[in-house]
């Protein structure tokens, strides 16, 4: 493995026990957030190349709302909070009811949800790897999905060859809500991640 190449099969499939145990503890904090029971299915993690990432986020013509942060610390690149746009209109809906929302307000609804999820997957990789990483203030549009990521692809495929991209299906009174994580690690960082997550899986017996 080169330092342009992301995480092996038998790395994923750490890293998805990581985020399952990080995912436990999102649902809860966003339990509080819409005052309703939220559960998660366990998250789906990709490890993709750069190419493929706008064909699993869906329909590029579509509009997403996006939650944009950096990664800062030990890795440090780009993180991207993706919600399709008939999963927003669910999110906004529950928020609507949980705290009294206007329709207006639904982006600040989308951003605290996203400031959730990426800093509870953070902190799982922090405790389990020992990578100090944080994210910053975060950002949040709403445009066509090529639209938004398009200035991090572009520059990221001239660098390294793959992304991680964490599925997560919210189950909300019924509903399901399909969201996206995607985790855009600067080229100088690669290695860093994979030898601690190696490190780690190593440490926990994971064959």
């Amino acid at each position: 493995m080169n330092d342009q190449e992301m995480l092996s099969d038998e790395q994923v499939d750490f890293l998805c026990e990581v985020m399952n145990i990080g995912a436990g503890n999102a649902a809860a904090a966003l339990g509080q957030m819409l005052c309703c029971e939220v559960n998660m299915e366990i998250p789906i993690v990709h490890v993709l190349t750069v190419p493929k990432v706008p064909s699993i986020l869906g329909d590029p013509s579509l509009p997403v709302a996006c939650v944009r942060m950096g990664m800062v610390g030990d890795v440090i690149g780009d993180l991207f909070f993706i919600v399709p746009a008939e999963q927003r209109a669910d999110l906004t809906h529950l928020a609507e009811q949980a705290v009294g929302l206007r329709n207006s307000e639904d982006i600040s609804v989308l951003t605290e949800i996203g400031n959730i999820l990426a800093g509870v997957y953070l902190t799982a990789i922090h405790e389990f790897c020992k990578l100090h990483i944080y994210h910053t203030v975060p950002t949040t549009a709403i445009d066509m999905i090529q639209s938004l990521l398009d200035e991090s692809i572009v520059a990221l495929s001239r660098q390294v060859q793959s992304l991680i991209l964490i599925e997560n299906e919210l189950i909300v009174e019924e509903r399901r809500i399909r969201t996206i994580l995607l985790l855009v690690p600067a080229v100088q960082s690669v290695r860093t991640l994979i030898d601690s997550v190696e490190g780690a899986r190593t440490a926990y017996g994971f064959e």
